[in-house]
């Protein structure tokens, strides 16, 4: 069985990557409209207008400011930046995720396709707004078929009662402060703005290379000249490094979760004690919190595992042709075979977290129905020992970031070669 094959969230990560990377619809005429078009409030340029206004340090996760700058990243971003909204369009109904072209004049353009990471992203926009998150889950509690609340639910986990209504929202302001709530909703907002940034990546490399020299190389790759087409090359592995080096960052988040989940089970303790029930709910929202926020970062890196494995299929089937050179194939099997080594390992780990934090869930309902008085004793503190320890012996798998960077530079090199004077 598939790592992603015993687990529903993994499952739904892993039908979205697919379906990023694959068609989205058939037969029907795309329409491309420039996002300068836009009217300022629609969701998708709001969407895209915020990733690339994001702090720097939210867009570079994984990275120290050296790699970021030194190894091309930062003058990506900073060239898809200039790109929108005047030369960047919203296609729809998508066809890929992201792509490019050249107008008429010659000159290259951006294409950010409706696809399913947009939307989803579009869908965190509306729900997780501070000011309007009540009535949006009072709004999918009444739809017919259930399945955004059923979504919400996931999300939020034992936090969904305080979203019912705005007293319930006081009560987990109360518990976790303002500041908390918003992080909170920030970044489930968020979610999934690494992928719209790993494609902006992707998309900014391609504007590096002047606009002819990229056209001759796609034209000469389609007519058989030349075995790799390069541009794409460096441009799907650094999409590819840039996902490696979010799950490494990933991988650290979710470890300071279960460090702060760790934190606010301590706090309980006390309350065996001297019941104090503010502490408690104070102590307990945190834990869910935590929990929450440690499955948004599992969904997350789960989505970058599969978008690097689906990039490095989707370069060898469209951009390679028979007999490469020798070392950029053995380059691109090796990067293969880690990758799906990396991809199975990520799995177990994201498996064992969530089986780490169910019985955190069971053990603090069991905790709330001895603080509401329906249970003479709390949950015994072997309860937590246990949770704590299965929380600190989760092991994420080091990312197999070297051969990207090695296929970028090999890239490089070929680009070097074959630039217009």
């Amino acid at each position: 069985m598939s790592s992603a094959a015993g687990n529903p969230g993994l499952r739904a990560a892993a039908i979205a990557g697919l379906l990023a990377a694959l068609s989205f619809t058939a037969g029907r005429p795309a329409e491309r409209t420039p996002f300068k078009d836009l009217p300022p409030a629609a969701p998708e340029r709001e969407v895209i207008r915020s990733v690339l206004e994001l702090p720097l340090d939210r867009v570079r996760r994984g990275f120290t400011e050296r790699e970021w700058k030194g190894e091309g990243f930062g003058g990506a971003w900073d060239r898809a930046r200039r790109y929108f909204p005047d030369r960047t369009y919203l296609v729809r109904p998508g066809t890929y995720f992201m792509t490019h072209g050249f107008d008429a004049d010659g000159r290259l353009f951006m294409e950010i396709h409706d696809s399913e990471y947009l939307g989803l992203c579009v869908e965190n926009l509306r729900t997780f707004d501070p000011g309007s998150i009540v009535e949006e889950y009072r709004r999918m509690r009444g739809t017919e078929d259930g399945r955004e609340a059923a979504t919400f639910r996931d999300k939020v986990g034992r936090l969904e009662p305080f979203f019912r209504d705005e007293a319930a929202l006081g009560g987990l302001r109360k518990a976790l402060g303002e500041a908390g709530v918003l992080l909170l909703l920030r970044e489930l907002r968020e979610e999934n703005y690494h992928m719209l940034a790993g494609g902006l990546v992707h998309e900014g490399m391609h504007a590096g290379i002047e606009d002819a020299t990229v056209a001759r190389l796609q034209a000469e790759f389609k007519a058989g000249g030349r075995p790799v087409q390069w541009d794409e090359l460096r441009a799907f592995m650094a999409e590819s490094a840039y996902h490696g080096r979010f799950c490494q960052w990933a991988a650290g988040e979710i470890s300071a979760w279960g460090k702060q989940i760790e934190a606010a089970l301590q706090e309980l303790e006390p309350q065996r004690r001297r019941p104090n029930r503010a502490k408690f709910e104070r102590s307990r929202a945190r834990c869910w919190t935590f929990a929450a926020l440690a499955r948004l970062r599992m969904r997350e890196s789960w989505q970058s595992v599969q978008r690097i494995r689906a990039l490095i299929a989707g370069f060898r089937e469209d951009y390679v042709r028979r007999d490469p050179p020798a070392d950029v194939a053995g380059l691109l099997a090796a990067q293969d075979r880690d990758t799906a080594a990396f991809a199975e390992a990520a799995g177990k780990a994201v498996q064992a977290a969530e089986l780490a934090l169910r019985p955190l869930e069971d053990m603090l309902d069991l905790w709330t129905e001895w603080a509401e008085g329906r249970r003479p004793f709390p949950p015994p503190v072997i309860d937590s020992m246990g949770i704590v320890k299965d929380l600190r012996a989760i092991v994420w798998p080091s990312v197999p970031a070297e051969g990207s960077r090695a296929l970028m530079e090999r890239a490089k090199e070929a680009l070097e070669t074959v630039r217009t004077p």
